[in-house]
């Protein structure tokens, strides 16, 4: 299944929201929650990071928060 436009823009609105009514960690715990059983996770967060350091990932979420203001 291809991702659209519209597609992408849900999951940036939903994410938003979540965060906006949840917090961050709450919002993260939800989306946990969603994909519990399915894949590996901790291959997949891997992946996606790469070796960014805590720091980098903090600077790159924090980025990204700032426009979605």
């Amino acid at each position: 299944m291809t991702t659209t436009t519209l597609d992408a823009n849900l999951v940036q609105d939903g994410w938003r929201i979540l965060v906006e009514q949840l917090g961050l960690e709450k919002a993260i715990q939800f989306v946990v929650l969603l994909e519990r059983g399915k894949g590996n996770s901790v291959k997949e967060i891997a992946d996606y990071w790469g070796d960014a350091s805590i720091d980098e990932i903090h600077n790159r979420v924090t980025a990204w928060r700032a426009k979605q203001q």
